[in-house]
């Protein structure tokens, strides 16, 4: 009785272990399936992961708060990245405004979307007329082969404040020639009724309206005293009840009978390297000493990061690290130049930028985590299945031996059966159909005998696969630890790191489908099929 009783215990605890396997039904339920740390997703999300107003970082609480909407000032820099899980590398992103498809572009803001990372750099600085309409929304899309689609709309919710008005054309310096008049009305943004001008100036003008700011200049060309001379302007825009507020354009105004035009000097190819921040000093000047020169750039659009001082003939270049996209590769830019004098007189040069590729140590140390958090999950599924594997197959010697029906061998058979379980109706048929066959303890340890046994080679030859694969897996882990927590940022711009990344990168394919082989003749090997033909046999 006893031993009837302990049997009928030993094949519950094996019908709980075995309900666990995983069936197509459980598969299909899910967006993501995990075998052996192999993954398949289908389904393109969108994540904000940071979140920046005037260079202040929201807390990731915040952030998490947040999710489709934020509030910002007027003129405040707002700076997010959003990123795109999900998916493979060949998804196509898309974005408008206000849910109007053509509405593509946007004032004060710019929008950069990084393939190889899949994020969304989002940089946006609203004006007083964004303001006044209150609020924005950006509608982002996402796509992968007309497959898998989704979408992320972002509501922006801007505040009108009470700014100080500002003048928004503002003057130059000039050389007034054979036009003998000067007439100029200033544009006012965060303007309204209440705002008044004071003009200050040595000039002999002819007219100014304090309420609308306008000047106006008759030049006499037969007055040898508004002859080469500078004539200063500070004209001062201020609200009337606020004076406080105010705003101020300065300028100068020369007439003149004789003008040259400006002269470059001989310039040679500009050099730099991605990750720094350059300054480069146009070689113009102008014969007329009195004369001021604006720069222009009439080519095509400036490289990225690389911004023209006009009125300090000076270029700023924050050269990012996707310019080049090889490695020691470099990317050449040509410039066209043109420098205009107050009159209108001009010359204009060309400039050839160079620009070296260099090794992006931020993207480096994102890649290393990304990979080394691969790396350990396929580590320990590995471990599991070596570990596994060894105990199947010292206990299938050691079980071959025993000629009852013992706890170890009722536990041994749990064991194996329930490693990678989930439930399966199938596994429950299984013990439904052994529970008549298994009459007696004898009959039991036939057929975990026979299950143990009869594939030893093909455990011994998995083993060995498992054994290889995990001293491949290792030694790269081991490479890329000793960079992960490295303080010198030279350490992820050397040649080394570069190409033992893109090697690891290059072996995921074969890594994969090895991992995958394994982990299905595992799954055999233990698999309740096996235990329920055998059983049928009997």
């Amino acid at each position: 009785m006893n031993k009837y009783f302990f049997l009928l215990l030993s094949i519950f605890y094996f019908n709980k272990i075995v309900s666990q396997d995983i069936n197509s039904d459980t598969i299909k339920n899910h967006d993501t399936i995990s075998i052996s740390n192999i993954k398949i997703i289908n389904k393109i999300s969108f994540e904000l992961i940071n979140v920046k107003i005037n260079n202040n970082q929201l807390i990731s609480n915040e952030v998490s708060y947040l999710k489709n909407n934020i509030n910002i000032n007027e003129r405040d820099t707002l700076s997010m990245i959003i990123q795109l899980k999900g998916g493979n590398n060949d998804i196509i992103f898309n974005y408008y405004f206000n849910d109007n498809p053509n509405y593509r572009t946007i004032e004060n803001g710019k929008i950069i979307y990084d393939k190889s990372s899949k994020r969304i750099y989002f940089d946006f600085i609203p004006n007083n007329e964004q303001a006044l309409n209150k609020f924005l929304t950006w509608n982002l899309y996402a796509h992968e082969n007309n497959f898998s689609f989704s979408n992320y709309n972002f509501f922006i919710e801007i505040n009108n404040l009470d700014y100080a008005p500002k003048i928004i054309n503002k003057q130059i310096d000039k050389i007034i020639r054979n036009s003998y008049s000067y007439n100029y009305l200033p544009i006012i943004s965060d303007g309204d009724n209440s705002n008044l001008f004071k003009l200050e100036t040595n000039a002999p003008i002819d007219d100014f309206d304090p309420i609308s700011g306008r000047i106006l200049w008759k030049i006499n060309p037969n007055n040898i005293n508004e002859l080469e001379k500078i004539f200063n302007f500070k004209l001062t825009v201020y609200k009337q009840n606020n004076p406080k507020k105010f705003d101020v354009d300065t300028f100068k105004i020369i007439y003149s009978e004789n003008n040259f035009a400006p002269v470059f000097s001989k310039t040679s190819k500009w050099i730099v390297k991605e990750g720094e921040n350059y300054e480069y000093k146009i070689p113009v000047n102008d014969p007329n000493v009195n004369d001021s020169i604006i720069i222009e750039n009439i080519g095509a659009q400036l490289p990225r990061g690389m911004k023209l001082d006009k009125k300090n003939k000076k270029l700023t270049f924050n050269v990012d690290y996707n310019h080049a996209d090889k490695v020691n590769s470099t990317q050449n830019y040509n410039l066209e130049l043109k420098a205009y004098d107050l009159s209108g007189l001009s010359s204009q040069i060309s400039l050839e930028v160079v620009v070296m590729n260099t090794i992006n140590p931020m993207k480096v140390q994102e890649k290393i985590t990304e990979l080394i958090s691969e790396l350990t999950n396929h580590k320990k599924g590995l471990d599991e299945i070596n570990d596994n594997l060894k105990w199947i197959e010292s206990t299938s010697k050691n079980n071959r031996k025993i000629r009852t029906f013992s706890a170890a061998g009722i536990t041994f058979l749990g064991a194996v059966v329930g490693v990678i379980s989930a439930n399966s109706d199938g596994s429950r048929k299984a013990v439904r159909l052994a529970g008549p066959i298994i009459g007696a303890s004898g009959a039991v340890l036939s057929v975990i005998n026979e299950v143990l046994s009869r594939d030893d080679n093909e455990i011994k030859n998995l083993l060995q696969e498992t054994i290889k694969l995990q001293s491949n897996v290792k030694a790269k882990y081991d490479r890329l630890s000793f960079y992960e927590n490295s303080p010198n940022k030279s350490d992820f711009q050397n040649q080394e790191i570069d190409l033992l990344i893109r090697t690891i990168e290059s072996d995921r394919e074969s890594l994969n489908k090895n991992l995958f082989t394994i982990s299905e003749n595992y799954q055999i090997i233990i698999s309740e099929n096996r235990i329920k033909n055998i059983l049928l046999k009997k």
